[in-house]
């Protein structure tokens, strides 16, 4: 058991450092005005970076151990080339402290269901696959892929095989937390309880306590992490047009990252309307050239293209399940009728319409129509998960009250709320989100965190610096770290109880047929590709699939009744 658990604990940080040596590769590369002591971020830029790189790579190669091998080898070169630059005392007491901690999170034996559904079966398919065209009939998880499949694909590895498939997750969550402490320790010693300092305390707070369980992050949870930075970004940007060339180049990341993971965040460029109204405002507008001319952008860009492909190559549609944005005529494209009803049954399932053990009478068609779905949806829905959430997010804030609460600041100045527009644009995501798809996996925990959390950290600004303020501050990091590991020893205790998982022998998450059945399917059409005569272009010796070759790649095109 110990050289398991050694075995994995190396392995864990080498990636880490590896993904940080990537970090700096390309903040060299393209000049990106992010300083290496900004470790959180240098660690965010490697995971963009790593995205792009797997998205692109995927096209023409599998990810498989040679290939990962030798990538985390290049990281690994760059962390140890550059170590005099970022490895400084201070981040190493944040890189190891943290990412020490959030360890104890990846000893993981029960997954999400989606997990062993989809997520496993997509990471798995690119390590042994290069890009197989018209994937997405397989399986509905493969028809909305997200970028954090082929983060995960590049940590497969000899012995720990797919066992670090949980490390995306565990990157954003380790990375965005040194962002959050460094930001409250430069506040700190400042002295200084601005809106932005209790911003940062309250994604803190909120991340580790609500966000504590790696295995039902899924895709949706490390995109509303980076959402809170997103946000602590963009409204500290009008205070700060002298910092526009550091803050910039995050904004552009932290987005693409965000779309990347799950697509219909692409809802959130909406931030872009304020973002340019206020510079131009502020009568800033030689900003925008700076937009245009920073490289980030061109790679951002880059990034949507490579996932706008995937959608297409896998569905036929530019962006599934949206059916306006699929192409006639595409041979092993999904049929818009299909589209369809995939997009009316993902609203069901969020409207609370069916779930474990249960499915509502009504045909989805009609439940999901004219707010019928509202009594059910309450009754199910929100007197259970959601009331506890809001409950738990009240708490909070009365806490913070409580503790920061103090005289008034003599020279505060009422201001006009430069927060204004954006709070407005979250209220319609929060319109959007009820009606479209009202569950909180979907958007809804950061959108309630963000209507409580901003005009919170507003009132708190307006009081004076209480007393005591740096040991109530850290007072409240031991609480909140205490909660992390305790939640987390408490999950691993039931784990061993419930599905008698052995973590005295190993950490391994559970793993069964279900998990490989998409790469069974996917080798046995394989052979089929492989022995096809090269003189015909297809070859039918499948029940489901017509195996095809073309654009250098197999192709599978559904065989029609």
């Amino acid at each position: 058991m110990v050289s398991n658990y050694l075995i994995f604990f190396l392995c864990y940080f080498l990636i880490i450092l590896s993904v940080l040596g990537h970090g700096i590769l390309a903040i060299k590369f393209t000049k990106t005005n992010v300083s290496f002591e900004e470790i959180g971020f240098v660690g965010l830029v490697g995971i963009f970076f790593l995205i792009l790189y797997s998205y692109v790579t995927h096209f023409f190669v599998s990810h498989g151990y040679i290939h990962n091998i030798i990538f985390i080898t290049i990281g690994l070169i760059s962390i140890y080339y550059f170590r005099s630059k970022i490895l400084i005392k201070r981040n190493y007491i944040f890189l190891f402290s943290i990412f020490s901690i959030i360890f104890l999170a990846f000893i993981i034996f029960k997954t999400h269901d989606d997990f062993g559904y989809y997520h496993f079966p997509y990471s798995y398919y690119l390590n042994k696959f290069s890009m197989i065209i018209g994937i997405g009939p397989l399986n509905h998880g493969f028809r909305t892929p997200s970028s954090i499949f082929y983060l995960n694909s590049l940590f497969y590895l000899p012995y720990i095989d797919y066992y670090l498939y949980h490390m995306g997750a565990i990157l954003v969550l380790g990375f965005s937390n040194i962002i959050l402490v460094s930001n409250i320790k430069k506040y700190l010693d400042k002295r200084e309880n601005n809106q932005f300092f209790f911003l940062n305390l309250l994604a803190f707070i909120f991340v580790n306590v609500f966000f504590y369980r790696i295995a039902e992050h899924g895709t949706d949870r490390s995109a509303q992490i980076l959402i809170f930075l997103f946000f602590i970004y963009i409204l500290s940007l009008r205070g700060s047009y002298e910092n526009f060339n550091n803050i910039l180049p995050k904004l552009i990341i932290l987005l693409s990252i965000i779309i990347s993971l799950k697509s219909f965040y692409i809802l959130y460029f909406i931030f872009i309307i304020p973002f340019i109204y206020h510079i131009v405002k502020d009568e800033k507008i030689y900003l925008i050239y700076k937009i245009f001319k920073n490289p980030i952008l061109y790679f951002s860009i880059l990034m949507g293209i490579c996932v706008i492909l995937v959608y297409l190559f896998n569905t036929g549609c530019l962006l599934y399940p949206v059916q306006q944005t699929c192409i006639s005529g595409i041979e092993w494209g999904i049929p818009k009728s299909e589209v369809s009803a995939a997009n009316t049954h993902y609203q069901w399932w969020s409207k609370a319409g069916g779930g474990p053990g249960y499915s509502h009478e009504i045909e989805k068609d009609l439940y999901i129509q004219n707010f019928y779905w509202l009594s059910n949806w309450m009754d199910r829905y929100f007197f259970n998960k959601m009331s506890d959430f809001l409950l738990g997010i009240l708490f909070i804030s009365i806490l913070l009250v409580g503790i920061f609460k103090a005289k008034k600041k003599e020279l505060y100045k009422k201001k006009i709320n430069d927060n204004f527009l954006y709070y407005l644009l979250i209220m319609l995501l929060l319109a959007e989100w009820f009606y479209n798809h009202p569950s909180l996996r979907y958007g809804g925990y950061i959108i309630f965190a963000l209507i409580f959390f901003i005009p919170l950290s507003n009132l708190l600004s307006k009081y004076e610096v209480p007393k005591n303020f740096t040991f109530k501050t850290i007072t409240l990091f031991v609480i909140v770290i205490s909660i992390f590991i305790g939640r987390n020893i408490d999950r691993i205790l039931y784990e061993q109880n419930f599905y008698k998982a052995n973590f005295e022998r190993n950490m391994f998450f559970f793993t069964d047929e279900k998990h490989f059945r998409i790469d069974a399917k996917l080798k046995d059409l394989s052979k089929i590709y492989n022995n096809c005569n090269p003189d015909i272009n297809e070859c039918s010796n499948n029940q489901e699939f017509i195996v095809k070759k073309g654009y250098g790649k197999m192709i599978l095109i559904r065989k029609r009744n």
